[in-house]
């Protein structure tokens, strides 16, 4: 388990209600479950602005790097658990 600092959260709150629903949940409960490699892509996926991220996340684009695509893919998948659906 890792520790996610309160900067971490503080950056995952995009104030776009599309991304808060998804990155906020995911850096309070399955992030601190993950490793220091998944913490490291999260990290530069915030680095993303907020339209690139609902591109990305909607999938009216392709994020720009594997490790970014990885990472996207790895939290609406969290998120779909948390919602009881697992065919996202």
């Amino acid at each position: 388990m890792i520790e996610v600092s309160g900067k971490l959260k503080w950056q995952s709150r995009r104030g776009m209600r599309e991304l808060d629903l998804m990155l906020l949940p995911f850096v309070e409960i399955d992030l601190p479950k993950c490793d220091e490699a998944t913490l490291k892509a999260y990290t530069d996926l915030l680095e993303a602005s907020d339209l690139e991220l609902v591109r990305w996340f909607n999938g009216t684009e392709t994020a720009d790097s594997q490790s970014r695509i990885d990472i996207i893919d790895f939290i609406k998948k969290c998120h779909a658990t948390r919602m009881g659906r697992e065919d996202v």
